[in-house]
């Protein structure tokens, strides 16, 4: 599991203060960041530094924001970090662009710290669960491979959910997780709460199960 002092982010903005701003709050929380002041500054820096997630104003000099997403999600597919879009620009249509371009989140400006704060910690929960997956996928291939069940193999490329955290299979089904890799290798998965979750769970639930225990 990554943790905060390995998290990369990075901060394209053409705004000092702004820049300033959020630079000092997210070292303050023990990220690792670095800065840039338009999109062309921006997509060195992704190539150079390979952050986890990337902040991003769209209206910016040379390169802007929208530009800078669209260069980034279909050049490097899925290595591409988690992209947060920043705009005044608050109508359905500015929002449906900037989602359909490949932005993972999409932030209207000026927005409250807490809540930008909230949006990062969420993408990087999206990161860390797809690499999770991932390794997960490699782990498992060479035992899916061979085990004649007749489990379908699991396939290179995953596709899942930024938001509910689904799984997208072949045929275009969005399918929990957990029962997603049931039906691909021979084991049963369940729900809990790891020990950093449940310190930070106020509502006393139990955790949900998974069906078929």
């Amino acid at each position: 599991m990554t943790t905060a002092p390995e998290v990369r982010i990075l901060i394209v903005e053409d705004d000092p203060y702004f820049q300033r701003v959020l630079h000092r709050r997210l070292q303050s929380d023990g990220y690792q960041v670095q800065t840039a002041g338009d999109g062309r500054e921006g997509m060195k820096a992704i190539v150079a530094w390979e952050p986890h997630l990337v902040i991003s104003d769209w209206m910016m000099p040379e390169v802007d924001g929208l530009e800078l997403c669209q260069s980034v999600k279909t050049g490097l597919r899925e290595a591409a970090p988690y992209f947060i879009l920043l705009t005044a620009r608050g109508e359905l249509s500015d929002r449906l662009l900037g989602l359909e371009t490949g932005a993972d989140d999409y932030v209207i400006k000026p927005c409250e710290q807490a809540e930008l704060m909230a949006r990062i910690k969420a993408g990087l929960r999206v990161i860390m669960l797809t690499r999770e997956l991932q390794e997960t996928v490699g782990r498992l291939r060479d035992v899916n491979g061979g085990d004649g069940n007749g489990h379908p193999p699991l396939p290179d490329l995953i596709a899942i959910c930024s938001h509910c955290r689904k799984v997208r299979t072949d045929d275009n089904i969005w399918m929990e997780l957990g029962d997603f890799l049931e039906s691909r290798i021979p084991a049963k998965f369940t729900n809990g709460i790891c020990p950093g979750c449940h310190a930070g769970n106020s509502s006393g639930e139990e955790p949900r199960r998974a069906s078929g225990e």
